[in-house]
């Protein structure tokens, strides 16, 4: 018995790894839909004309109408998550999408001229076929994907929930399964009136889901209260926007229950609407990623020798470590230690942290010359490296100055929607160094949300190559 234990431990490890989120399911749908169409048309040659007389034309119909079928249906919505486990729903589709996959059959024979080679009698027993098989396949597909759910074999996204305690108690394991999430954390808020504003404790209880989700590294913030109290919404949509994770609006129970009345309609009743999407998606974010680590490897590659040799010139310059690590704060508000050369007399790090100045009397004779240059920043391709910075991005500032402009500049927070970058958009549009008027700042941090907003691989690139341009103008210090 003390050896099952962990033995169970082990096997529930592995298990747990090769969990397949929910997003996989739609292409494996797709893929059994397309298999069950061209069995379709092999069985139909078989039952019409006999095994011997199966050839390739057999397997080209099933294709040809599979491609229509999956187009279709992908057009039709057919592979959400939430139609393939409702497939009842939606049976009218999945056989309207069958008879146009074997209309556009009817049409290529037609057009090819090989209605001789293709038998008209094969062709109906392949659309009958089709016709019971298909739907009959989603139903198998719906059972089994509920008890791979129900069995952890199928994860959804892991979700905060957040919404009135009335409508968190109304969620049933079906409807959670159903939604397609995995609730980590659950944060009630009291009820209140249609007009009412959210209270000072329910904006805490938002706060605190801000927190819970970064902790335990939520995907997404469910959002589920009455559709009716619109100025609660608002207020939990503008506490949020501190965070990058998107955030839905699920239907409150009355709109649930009516949608699910309406058998016939075309009303998902568990739709849901994005209030927040994510500044980039999982595509965006490989390529962005795949882009920092080559940029940091051949940077450190090829700047070894310079970098070697200003940590002897910082040795000899004076007393104190060659490195300088200050605490900031990166994306969705994580803390991380930034690398730099050491270029002061100090090592400040913390409340009160006084911003470095022109002709600021701390610099050391060294370090005058690597600030001017932003050589002294080079050690943060080590952070790049590491996944805690980008090599494009909004410059990460010292805690104290965060936590000074972030309640000045209401905007300030959406700067940590991506990760700090060694550059970015403000530093070569001149917007570096000290900012000595708030208006500066803003101006900064202005320029910061535009580079999110209008993110590409090229703008990486491009911002890149315009920051040597900049490091020419000798604007730090």
């Amino acid at each position: 018995m003390s050896s099952a234990g962990p033995t169970y431990d082990r096997d529930a490890r592995v298990l747990r790894a090769f969990r397949l989120p929910n997003r996989a399911l739609g292409g494996i749908v797709a893929f059994a839909d397309s298999l069950v169409l061209i069995g379709c048309s092999l069985a139909a040659r078989i039952l019409y004309s006999g095994p011997s007389s199966v050839d390739s034309d057999d397997l080209g119909v099933g294709v040809v109408a599979a491609l229509v079928f999956v187009g279709l249906a992908k057009y039709w919505g057919l592979y959400r998550f939430q139609t393939v486990l409702m497939p009842e729903r939606v049976t009218a589709r999945i056989l309207a999408a069958s008879l146009s996959g074997a209309g556009a059959v009817i049409c290529l024979v037609f057009l090819l001229k090989v209605g001789a080679e293709y038998s008209r009698g094969a062709m109906i027993v392949f659309t009958i076929l089709s016709l019971f098989l298909t739907p009959a396949a989603r139903l198998l597909i719906a059972v089994a994907a509920r008890s791979a759910i129900k069995s952890n074999l199928l994860r959804g996204r892991r979700v905060i929930l957040i919404g009135e305690q009335a409508e968190l108690e109304r969620l049933t394991p079906e409807e959670i399964l159903n939604f397609g999430f995995d609730e980590v954390g659950r944060f009630a808020l009291s009820p209140g009136r249609a007009l009412e504003e959210l209270s000072a404790m329910d904006r805490h209880r938002v706060d605190q889901a801000m927190h819970a989700a970064r902790a335990i590294r939520a995907a997404e913030f469910a959002v589920i209260v009455p559709w009716s109290r619109d100025r609660t919404l608002s207020m939990i949509t503008l506490i949020l926007r501190a965070s990058p994770l998107p955030v839905r609006l699920y239907p409150d129970y009355r709109t649930r229950d009516l949608l699910l009345q309406k058998r016939e309609s075309d009303f998902d009743p568990y739709l849901s609407i994005e209030i927040q999407r994510e500044p980039l998606n999982r595509l965006e974010r490989s390529f962005k990623r795949v882009f920092d680590l080559v940029v940091s490897s051949l940077g450190l590659l090829c700047l070894s020798p310079l970098l070697l040799m200003v940590a002897v010139l910082i040795k000899v310059d004076g007393p104190g470590p060659i490195l300088f690590f200050q605490t900031r704060r990166g994306f969705d508000n994580r803390s991380f230690k930034i690398w730099k050369f050491r270029t002061m007399t100090v090592s400040e790090d913390g409340p009160g942290l006084k911003q470095a100045v022109r002709d600021d009397e701390r610099v050391t004779r060294i370090g005058r010359v690597l600030r001017r240059t932003s050589v002294d920043e080079l050690p943060q391709l080590v952070n790049v490296l590491r996944g805690e910075m980008s090599i494009v991005g909004p410059r990460p500032h010292a805690v104290a100055h965060d936590e000074e402009y972030e309640t000045q500049i209401g905007e300030y927070a959406l700067r940590r929607h991506v990760k700090p970058g060694l550059t970015g958009a403000a530093q070569v549009a001149g917007l570096r160094g000290e900012t000595q008027t708030l208006e500066r700042m803003e101006a900064r941090v202005q320029r910061d949300i535009w580079y999110i907003n209008h993110w590409s691989i090229w703008l990486d690139i491009k911002i890149s190559a315009m920051t040597f341009a900049a490091l020419l103008k000798h604007e730090a210090y």
